[in-house]
């Protein structure tokens, strides 16, 4: 399956299916290859992956720590001085191969070098495939919060394949339902259904294609976030504050889906979320191995303040009214504590 991504900076193909890294040069842009490349990836994802692309594409290759702690600005400046010391120009070309931290990482790195080079994405997980690596947004971590030196860089192309899920272990394929739980809810319809049916091999390619469209449609009517992308951040305020609290202990997927266990619970008791749908949901999320909240909705609110997406006394929050009706609402903190509450 392919869609292809328009916005007013740029269109790419996102493409999805099985056996695409063994000839990745028939799906990456015309010409992307015959540039000087560099790939970036992991030692986790290198091990499994790597020497296939290799065996297509020659290239210069910076493996970074797998996890969490190799988003940061440190890690950004060895790939930048890296792509300085092999004398890299703008009509060269980055190919991030690996899960959400690579592709953001990757995608930061591109968007800066020389004031910006072309990059590509290989998702290598589910979460990176149906969520981070669509859409354009790079970031890297500060000790005070995810993601909150970035910027939107959409890439040249998006190369999902499917394949690479059977080497993923289940704590990051139970991240990408995390992720995918949040879709659910924002689509409603089909892939709510196919996720309490249950993904298997019959229907994940459709999961995954549907993530990715409702994605895109989102991204090509607001590419720089200014209001319906918003809606992309549904369970991720309270999910990023669990993360933080956590110190880690749980992937993001997890902490997005902790979030939107509190975000459906606390729609139910205001009433915007009927009983029926409410249960459909909780049910989804046992399903899917989602865990309660373990914090005190006072310390993630403290924790929250510090999230990019507030404006200092505000936040917005995403709520449900129903399986394919979310909205923004801004509220304060002090609101927004009782609401979650």
């Amino acid at each position: 399956m392919q869609t292809v991504i328009k916005t007013s900076t740029n269109s790419y193909p996102v493409i999805i299916g099985k056996g695409l890294l063994d000839d990745p040069k028939a799906f990456l842009p015309a010409g992307f290859t015959d540039r000087k490349t560099a790939i970036v990836t992991d030692d986790t994802v290198a091990e499994l992956y790597l020497d296939k692309l290799l065996s297509a594409i020659d290239a210069e290759v910076f493996v970074v720590r797998h996890g969490e702690k190799s988003k940061s600005l440190a890690t950004a400046g060895k790939i930048l001085e890296f792509l300085a010391e092999k004398e890299f120009n703008r009509k060269d070309a980055v190919i991030a191969l690996g899960g959400g931290v690579v592709g953001d990482l990757a995608g930061f790195v591109s968007s800066i070098y020389v004031r910006g080079i072309p990059y590509a994405q290989i998702p290598t997980t589910l979460l990176a495939g149906i969520d981070s690596s669509v859409g354009g947004k790079t970031a890297v971590n500060l000790s005070l919060g995810k993601n909150m030196v970035g910027r939107i860089y959409p890439p040249e192309a998006v190369i999902f394949d499917l394949d690479v899920l059977k080497t993923l272990p289940k704590k990051y394929l139970k991240d990408g339902y995390g992720e995918g739980l949040k879709y659910a809810l924002l689509c409603g319809g089909e892939l709510f259904d196919i996720m309490e049916k249950g993904i298997d091999e019959k229907n994940l390619e459709r999961f995954v294609y549907l993530c990715v469209r409702y994605k895109a449609d989102v991204v090509e009517k607001d590419e720089n976030e200014s209001s319906l992308r918003r809606l992309l951040n549904l369970g991720h305020t309270v999910g990023h504050a669990v993360e933080r609290k956590s110190a880690l202990r749980y992937t993001h997927g997890v902490c997005v889906g902790i979030g939107l266990r509190v975000i459906c619970r606390a729609c139910r008791n205001a009433g915007s979320l009927s009983e029926k749908e409410y249960l459909r949901c909780v049910a989804l999320f046992d399903k899917y191995g989602i865990p309660e909240n373990p914090y005190p909705i006072r310390e993630l609110t403290d924790i929250m303040r510090l999230d990019k997406k507030s404006d200092g006394e505000n936040v917005n929050l995403v709520t449900v009214h129903g399986l394919g009706d979310c909205r923004i609402e801004k509220m304060t903190f002090d609101e927004a504590e009782e609401f979650l509450k």
